[in-house]
């Protein structure tokens, strides 16, 4: 069982690897695509490989996988069309795997044996009944790819003048690189905005009154 990581535990994890690398986020007025495959590769010095390895769960999608004797990162070959066809996903799975390796990759009791290259090896659980590995991996990669600070600073300002819309928020999808579903999860997580369907409110609270209102 994974050791509970708070958000604001998880903040300081991610925002201090960023400062690591040398990304100083009380600098940056203006939000920015985070460039998570150099963290990956050059500041925790992890290979990134493309290979087939379905063969890891016969039963259920497996996007990529980590073997951490060998410091690397396996993203699957087989789901390329995907990561490259759906905006986001390819620098989320990075960021997700990042988060494994840094939080879980070093616990032998969350490794298996891959049979086909007799090595240990870590990969996404079923998404069917999702562990807190998971989760915990979802929301490093939420908080490392979109910075608390930059994404407060950036819809306060947005508020200064106006309320947020949809164009707002796809907009911030295209400059973070992440999907506009991540982009909702960490919003909400930051008490930023509220979503009820399509409509966009500042609050649940706000959006309650405005049911209660109408009633």
């Amino acid at each position: 069982m994974a050791k509970y990581i708070s958000p604001s535990k998880m903040e300081t994890i991610t925002q201090n690897i960023l400062s690591d690398y040398g990304i100083d986020i009380g600098e940056q007025s203006s939000p920015f695509s985070i460039p998570i495959e150099e963290i990956i590769e050059f500041h925790f010095d992890l290979t990134i490989l493309w290979e087939n390895i379905d063969h890891l769960n016969k039963d259920e999608t497996v996007m990529a996988a980590i073997f951490p004797t060998e410091k690397m990162i396996v993203m699957n070959e087989s789901q390329k069309d995907l990561f490259e066809t759906v905006i986001g996903t390819r620098n989320f799975t990075f960021a997700h795997e990042l988060g494994h390796w840094v939080l879980h990759a070093t616990d032998e009791s969350q490794l298996i044996l891959d049979l086909f290259s007799n090595k240990k090896v870590f990969y996404c659980r079923s998404k069917s009944k999702k562990p807190p590995e998971e989760f915990q991996a979802d929301m490093f990669a939420g908080c490392i790819l979109m910075p608390k600070p930059i994404v407060v600073s950036a819809i306060s300002k947005i508020k200064e003048t106006r309320n947020v819309i949809w164009a707002d928020l796809y907009e911030l999808r295209d400059i973070f690189n992440v999907s506009i579903t991540a982009l909702k999860i960490r919003l909400e997580q930051l008490n930023l905005i509220y979503f009820d369907g399509k409509d966009i409110y500042n609050s649940k609270e706000e959006a309650s009154g405005q049911l209660s209102f109408e009633l």
